[in-house]
């Protein structure tokens, strides 16, 4: 037993006139009313219930939350959002204001708000379906316990059933209000998604296609640089091999010099000698010369005295006169080589000035020789940097445009990608 103190009779209490039930312009509440058939007169009995209910109205709500505790995600809900203290004072308000015999629009409005935090916290339908069965068959007992006539306990079952039909009915529908406000928001917070999906998957594929379309040119201009790398390879392949032909020719030139130069040594060693040779002609010119005199003289004194000794000496004075023809002739004869040695001499020192000059030259050019000999070896050492330089830059490029092979089919993913992403927003928006 709940209740220890009956009533003795509620007809009373219903007779009263304490009962308000103001509907205003709501024709969908007033159609609701109608068809539970909730009146005045019900209004009024369950007031009169309202001494009952407070009396045991502690114990009441302490039966409703253990009744929690069998569901313990419920108890989860309850402390992350409030607590079981603040509930319990909640409720026996509540409650009390059910029996106060008002409904108006402050009662409509306070149960919408109610259903607006069973939305907002998570709350079930089903779950406060099973609060308000517990409610009612705890209602129930306090009438049972408290009143005595049968009529009387069927007549406020009715009533307070009433009244708790249209309590779930005023929760319930602003909780499928507020769940499709919530839904609708919902709702456009996926048609902004999918328009921001659709615009950006369109943005994707434009970008993925002129980003394609920047990869093929780029894939173009790698294989052009590649094509030109391998160009430049041939060419300083073949720059290295001329060079080594153009070094080889330089050492022959430079052997060729020297033999050149080593001919010219020995031409100018022959002609000191030649020039040796014409100073030991002229001093034997100048020993005949000086014997073509003495001998002139010699046949000029036999000639005085050949003719001293008249008649007889005339055939040794013919001697004489041919000896000293045959000086005469001796001398010019030794003349004219005096002076062929003379030219020759001044040709052989021409000729050694000559030799002089190309030595000289010979020297020079062999220098420039070996200076360009080290140059074609600096060159020869310069392509073969390059060659190796070409070469890794041909294998970098490679790699480059292998990467590049790479990152334009992950694009041709994306944007086929975008394409079936464009094609799911499409369908969403059906």
């Amino acid at each position: 037993m709940l209740f220890k103190n009956k009533a003795k009779d509620t007809r009373k209490l219903v007779q009263s006139g304490n009962a308000s039930l103001v509907l205003g312009t709501d024709l969908e509440v007033e159609k609701q009313i109608k068809m539970i058939h909730l009146t005045e007169e019900d209004l009024e009995i369950a007031k009169a219930l309202q001494p009952f209910v407070e009396k045991n109205l502690a114990v009441l709500v302490e039966r409703f939350y253990q009744n929690l505790e069998n569901q313990p995600s419920l108890l989860h809900i309850i402390n992350d959002h409030s607590s079981i203290t603040r509930l319990k004072q909640t409720l026996t308000v509540h409650i009390s204001e059910m029996f106060a015999g008002v409904i108006n629009s402050h009662y409509f409005e306070k149960r919408k708000r109610i259903a607006h935090v069973h939305v907002k916290i998570g709350l079930q339908t089903k779950w406060y379906m099973c609060a308000f069965q517990d409610l009612l068959l705890s209602l129930i007992t306090i009438i049972e316990e408290s009143l005595t006539d049968r009529e009387e306990i069927f007549q406020s079952v009715r009533s307070v059933t009433k009244i708790l039909n249209l309590e779930q009915q005023l929760v319930l529908e602003a909780y499928d209000l507020e769940t499709e406000r919530l839904k609708q928001e919902v709702e456009k917070e996926k048609e902004m998604i999918r328009e921001s999906i659709s615009e950006s998957s369109q943005n994707l594929a434009a970008v993925s296609e002129e980003t394609n379309a920047s990869f093929q040119e780029i894939i173009n201009k790698s294989e052009q640089i590649t094509s030109l790398a391998n160009r430049a390879n041939k060419l300083s392949t073949l720059a290295e091999e001329r060079s080594q032909k153009g070094k080889e020719q330089i050492n022959n030139q430079d052997i060729n010099l020297t033999n050149i130069q080593q001919s010219v040594s020995d031409i100018t060693e022959d002609v000191k000698v030649l020039h040796d040779i014409s100073t030991q002609m002229q001093e034997i010119v100048n020993i005949v010369t000086g014997i073509a005199d003495q001998t002139n003289l010699l046949s000029l004194n036999a000639a005085i005295e050949a003719a001293r000794a008249g008649e007889a000496g005339r055939g040794f004075a013919i001697v004489a006169d041919e000896v000293r023809k045959l000086s005469d002739d001796t001398k010019k004869s030794v003349s004219n080589v005096a002076n062929l040695i003379l030219n020759t001499n001044t040709q052989v020192d021409k000729l050694k000035l000559s030799l002089d000059t190309i030595q000289i030259e010979v020297e020079q050019s062999s220098i420039s020789m070996k200076e360009t000999n080290n140059y074609f070896e600096e060159i020869l050492t310069t392509m073969n940097q390059t060659k190796k330089q070409n070469y890794e830059i041909n294998q970098e490029l490679s790699k480059f445009i292998r990467v590049i092979n790479e990152l334009g089919e992950a694009f041709e993913e994306v944007a086929t990608s975008a394409d079936n992403l464009t094609s799911i927003t499409q369908e969403m928006q059906k």
